[in-house]
């Protein structure tokens, strides 16, 4: 294995590739002028949904008819927090790279225990969320208003309006597109753009709990090292290999320049694209539910939820891991060694109370009390909604 060569998470990285958000391997490390510049291309190519319902809204709001502009709203936000998400992960995939390689490096301080069976297991679970990923989306697609050209000609007759009928959205252009085939062009554009705007948010956000479990694992073979460490009788060998466990526990858990700073070099904004926006979300899409029905617009906020509640859990799960190394140390017979080692131990401990924590950068920590204060933001949009 070259130093450089990724080996953690390979079936997600695979597919991120494929969608056009990861460099190729050669250029990990160094994305390139040309990786940017092809995900921007896509970005444009992909928004004419985003464009449609914008236009869409304004027009109704200036002719006074405020036609389906909850619909408007679900997915004008749900395309815009994609899209922030998408394009975060892509401004720092750079740092990414920098920590998929860092996973994958065992040459100083091994490879970490069942870590075969671990990455064999999360890139199966790669798989079945991707078939998840698609099965949403999909059902997404296809129960939006694509089979309602019949109710929306007659809704068009009964209240004199002019919508475009069998596409995903209610969709205003500044030209004629309410014709054959340019209508049909419009509408496969759209479906696509969706499908692969949708599925790059789903993925990213499962990047990100995959990371933290890699990170995890890491987190346990540093608590097997200090562990045995201390069980070792030798007192020579037991001081060599509390020094190793020490050096490891400092590349990752280190206040400074650790793999704690890489995480959140790397999905910071993310995270706070995610603590920011989500809610919204989630909540327009609850209250399109309660006013038209749409099981579209419901599966788009569940989605989002689905993608919250993974990546706060993994980040309460991240704090907690850290914690517990703190424990298998103070559970071990660190008081019958001697004075200097004693000392040692106890500012390890002393270390081993401050959490590695996943953050918004300095907007707040991704665990479950921000789960629950994006649930309460949530709550506060449909509440708006419904008084209007």
């Amino acid at each position: 294995m070259s130093h450089n060569e990724i080996v953690c998470m390979t079936t997600s990285i695979k597919i991120l590739r494929t969608y056009g958000v990861f460099p190729s391997q050669s250029r990990e490390l160094h994305p390139g002028m040309v990786f940017y510049i092809r995900f921007l291309v896509l970005a444009v190519v992909t928004s004419l949904t985003l464009v449609g319902s914008t236009l869409h809204l304004i027009k109704t709001i200036q002719n006074n008819e405020y036609n389906y502009t909850e619909m408007d709203l679900v997915y004008i936000v749900s395309f815009v927090t994609a899209y922030a998400l998408i394009g975060s992960f892509v401004m720092k995939v750079k740092a990414s790279g920098e920590m998929f390689v860092f996973l994958s490096n065992f040459e100083e301080f091994g490879k970490p225990i069942n870590f075969d069976k671990n990455n064999k297991l999360f890139n199966r679970y790669s798989k079945y969320h991707y078939v998840y990923l698609e099965s949403l989306i999909l059902i997404i697609l296809f129960s939006s208003n694509i089979f309602k050209s019949k109710t929306c000609r007659l809704e068009n007759e009964l209240y004199n309006l002019k919508e475009v009928c069998g596409l995903f959205t209610y969709t205003w252009m500044p030209f004629n597109i309410d014709y054959t085939p340019v209508r049909e062009i419009y509408l496969t554009i759209q479906l696509l753009g969706n499908h692969h705007i949708y599925m790059l948010a789903g993925l990213v956000a499962w990047q990100v709990f995959e990371t933290i479990q890699h990170i995890i694992i890491r987190i346990r073979h540093v608590k097997h090292l200090f562990v045995e460490a201390l069980q070792e009788g030798d007192v020579k060998v037991r001081r060599k290999k509390f020094n190793f466990a020490v050096r490891y526990h400092n590349a990752v858990l280190s206040a400074f320049f650790s793999l704690e700073d890489k995480l959140n070099a790397a999905f910071g904004i993310f995270m706070v694209t995610h603590m920011v926006l989500t809610a919204a979300v989630i909540g327009t899409g609850i209250y399109c539910l309660f006013r038209r029905r749409s099981l579209s617009s419901f599966l788009v906020c569940m989605g989002w939820f689905w993608g919250l509640f993974m990546d706060c859990f993994s980040g309460q799960r991240l704090q907690d891991e850290s914690l517990e190394l703190a424990v298998a140390l103070y559970d071990s017979p660190w008081y019958e060694m001697d004075k200097e080692f004693i000392k040692d131990i106890m500012f390890v401990l002393s270390r081993c109370q401050i959490p590695m924590k996943l953050r918004a950068y300095a907007f707040g920590v991704i665990d479950r009390a921000m789960f629950l204060a994006v649930m309460k933001g949530t709550y506060s949009y449909i509440t708006l909604l419904r008084s209007q």
